[in-house]
């Protein structure tokens, strides 16, 4: 998608799977910041955009969180 940095949806979604509950945008920059990859927030807004359209991430007044089950061991055999 036109506007999102390679590799930054799979960062986001990654912290998100690896969060227990939702996670705030403030936060989730400075997840990010802290894994190398530094975003703004408009730039954060238009990846959790793409994400909420492909139903990857629902959004409450908490924060965001992964619609998808975090990857474990023993899942998908």
């Amino acid at each position: 998608m036109a506007g999102i940095p390679p590799g930054s949806v799979a960062a986001v979604l990654s912290i998100l799977r690896s969060s227990a509950g939702p996670v705030r945008r403030r936060k989730l920059l400075a997840e990010l910041e802290t894994q190398g990859h530094r975003i703004s927030l408009a730039g954060l807004n238009r990846i959790l955009q793409h994400c909420q359209e492909m139903q990857l991430t629902s959004e409450g007044p908490d924060g965001v969180r992964s619609r998808t089950p975090p990857a474990g061991p023993g899942l998908g055999s």
